[in-house]
């Protein structure tokens, strides 16, 4: 459109035509006298001709100057002049955990901290800024640009690193946006980093996505300045806590936990003897001396019990160097008195062993069932029919499990969805009960269904009148114990009639963990909201399989409970900015929960009803760290906060690499402040001059009428 309005020049052909056609014509008369004025008449004749020329010339000037203001231009090349212009400044700090690194000049992140509040300071007066942190792009540190700059520099002097992976590319697509909304077209975006190789890698797709990024931020309207300052040592030495696993999916009072820790040297020389901890709610259990070599990974084990159900955090930590945020690795443990299960029974029968869930309660609870004095069950179900399913019944349920239910009403439905949204496990056994249609029609479309169901499979009059359960390698949670057949022979099942299911193999959210032989699917996840859903095809009584019968059939329904159970939401083990949730009795509702976060701040969050329970939702979680809930009976939830470990590797981009990306992006590279301002200096450029011009335009038309009435006045006297 600049070039457009550029074309508006072309009105001063309008000016020259309007002179053309007023242009005086003259009579020639033979006048004796003529000789002794001829001398001034030639000197008025040079005069009139200047003063014509010249008011065609401002008038031509006039509609040029309207043209190139309505352009918007902008002054190049006036260093001197335009050196201290106002300018619209968009800072991309590295604040993820590597910049944590102190190397003898103190941590790198303070050098970035430190450079980019002195960028800021020394921008003129009416300049505005705003600041995007690099591992999390998508919450930059003001909603709109900010013109008070020694507030944003303040501001900026209080940030901490040693959060999540920089996320270079979103940062800079990010940082796009809120371009568009600043103010002045000096626009500057600096990326400050310890440019290291993991976040920065140079493999093709990674650097074709930054490549195009930088070239949107060229072809904007006003494109910016793009610098990248390097700031920061490389990290010769390092040593990680990678991961936790743990033995159990759900751990009960007084059951024994093996913890093993992953640990990785990053660094290039050997620990001989590094140390390891292990801590258990923040009291130290045990400790483990151990080499790791240089590059080399080591894997540890601790164990321990808790006497006490509630909410627990172990962590392991070494003291190996001065990064701390991958010296230590928590976990939070959620230790049960009882998991609660509900059971809906679809065919219910007052018969000993004929109703549909009588063998599932025995499996379930077995102790019990079998009078063992001393045992206790950690699985507590509750039955009821599906007539008497609501949010109510529903409690403090961990799974719900339906079995040969025919159907559920509208209003059951929503309960259920809620549920399942907000973090329940929903466990579903196939029978002859069930309504294809309305499972098809009504649980499918409410997401409660994992895969739509096909026609029923009969082999009970075939040569080979049954199937059998495919045994692998499994690699699910729930099922990996029966990969060794010692803890449980699944091929000893034989299934005589299952429900066929179709399979959609573009619905990522849903897969399938087991198979018969047949090739038809066993058992189907999905994963729905904060949610799972198994789905089992066949029943969970002795009417199409003896499943029941086998001794494996007691592990692999309260594998299938207890994985429900502990992975469904709430979680309590977060990635940096996920929502920590907790579930409370629906009677907690209306009162609210204190949350502690890593630094001690204290924070209050209401406690809200939702699907028959209390829901507390706190969302400030971009710290790494423990976060302790506090309920209002005075319970305690812990959540930890991990940061991911891509970053433990130091190694950053060599010189000649930042020199290649900063050519690849289209952007200056410097390494230190004076730099930056030399490089500053040397680039700046002049601001939009429409406003001069536009006044110059006033100044013309009043010297253009006070020229015409002027020349019209000596027409007159003459």
């Amino acid at each position: 459109m600049n070039l457009a309005l550029v074309g508006g020049v072309a009105a001063v052909a309008i000016p020259i035509l309007i002179h053309l056609i007023s242009k005086s014509r003259h009579r020639e008369l033979k006048w004796g006298a003529m000789h002794l004025i001829e001398i001034t008449l030639k000197s008025q004749q040079r005069r009139l001709r200047f003063e014509n020329w010249l008011l065609m010339l401002l008038r031509c000037s006039i509609p040029v100057l309207l043209a190139l203001c309505m352009a918007r231009p902008i002054l190049k090349g006036s260093t001197v002049l335009w050196a201290d212009k106002k300018a619209s400044l968009l800072v991309l700090l590295d604040n993820s955990y590597s910049m944590d690194f102190q190397a003898a000049g103190g941590a790198n992140f303070d050098k970035a901290r430190d450079g980019a509040v002195k960028i800021i300071e020394e921008l003129k007066r009416g300049s505005d800024v705003n600041v995007i942190l690099m591992s999390d792009p998508d919450l930059p540190l003001y909603d709109v640009p900010v013109f008070n700059t020694e507030a944003v520099a303040g501001e900026i002097s209080e940030i901490s690193a040693g959060f999540g992976q920089a996320k270079v590319s979103t940062a800079l697509e990010k940082g796009a946006e809120y371009l568009i909304s600043m103010n002045h077209p000096q626009r500057e975006i600096v990326i400050v980093s310890d440019f290291q190789r993991t976040s920065w890698p140079t493999e093709e797709g990674e650097a074709a996505l930054r490549t195009r990024v930088c070239k949107q931020l060229k072809g904007l309207k006003v494109p910016p300045n793009l610098t990248l300052f390097h700031v920061g040592a490389e990290g010769r030495e390092n040593v990680c806590v990678e991961t936790l696993s743990f033995s159990r999916l759900l751990l009960g009072v007084n059951q024994k936990l093996s913890v093993q820790a992953s640990l990785r040297n990053y660094g290039e020389r050997n620990h001989d003897s590094l140390r390891v901890i292990f801590r258990a709610d923040g009291k130290e259990i045990d400790q483990q001396i151990i080499p790791l070599e240089a590059g080399g990974r080591r894997q540890v084990r601790f164990s321990h019990q808790f006497d006490a159900p509630g909410s627990h955090v172990v962590e392991v930590f070494t003291e190996a160097d001065t990064l701390k945020a991958d010296n230590i690795y928590r976990a939070s443990i959620p230790v049960w008195d009882k998991v609660p299960i509900l059971i809906v029974n679809g065919d219910p029968n007052d018969e000993p062993l004929k109703g549909e869930t009588d063998f599932l309660e025995i499996a379930l609870q077995p102790f019990r069932a079998g009078g063992a004095r001393g045992m206790e069950d950690l699985l507590e179900t509750r039955v009821v029919k599906a007539t008497e399913f609501s949010t109510k019944s529903i409690g403090e349920a961990r799974v719900v499990l339906m079995a040969n239910v025919a159907y559920l009403k509208l209003g059951q439905l929503d309960d259920l969805q809620t549920y399942v949204k907000d973090g329940g496990g929903l466990l579903i056994f196939g029978g002859d009960k069930i309504d294809l249609k309305w499972y098809n029609e009504q649980l499918l479309p409410y997401g409660l269904l994992p895969t739509r169901l096909g026609k029923l499979v009969d082999k009970q009059n075939d040569p080979e009148p049954f199937t059998r359960v495919v045994v692998q390698r499994f690699d699910h949670p729930a099922l990996e114990i029966f990969s060794n057949p010692r803890n449980g022979d699944l091929a000893s099942i034989e299934i005589n009639k299952w429900h066929k299911t179709i399979e959609d193999p573009d619905n990522d959210l849903v897969r399938s963990v087991a198979r018969f032989e047949t090739g038809d699917t066993f058992l189907t996840e999905k994963k729905w909201g904060n949610g799972r859903i198994v789905f089992c095809a066949t029943t969970c009584d002795d009417a199409w399989t003896t499943l029941p019968m086998r001794e494996v059939f007691v592990p692999f329904v309260q594998r299938l409970c207890t994985y429900l159970a502990s992975s469904v939401m709430p979680p309590r083990n977060l990635g940096v900015r996920q929502k920590a949730v907790a579930h409370f009795p629906l009677a907690a509702a209306d009162g609210e929960v204190v949350v502690f976060d890593p630094r001690g701040e204290e924070h209050t969050r209401p406690i809200e009803p939702r699907a028959g329970r209390g829901v507390a939702t706190f969302d400030e979680t971009a710290a790494p760290g423990l976060y302790k809930m506090t309920g209002p009976e005075g319970e305690a939830i812990h959540f930890v906060v991990n940061t991911e470990r891509t970053e433990s590797d130091l190694k950053q981009l060599t010189a000649e690499e930042r020199l290649e990306m900063a050519d690849s992006m289209g952007a200056d590279l410097v390494a230190d402040l004076e730099e930056y301002r030399k490089l500053d200096r040397s680039r700046r450029f002049g601001q939009e001059i429409w406003k001069p011009l536009f006044a110059l335009v006033f100044a013309i038309l009043f010297f253009e009428l006070w020229l015409e009435r002027r020349m019209a006045r000596q027409r007159i006297s003459g």
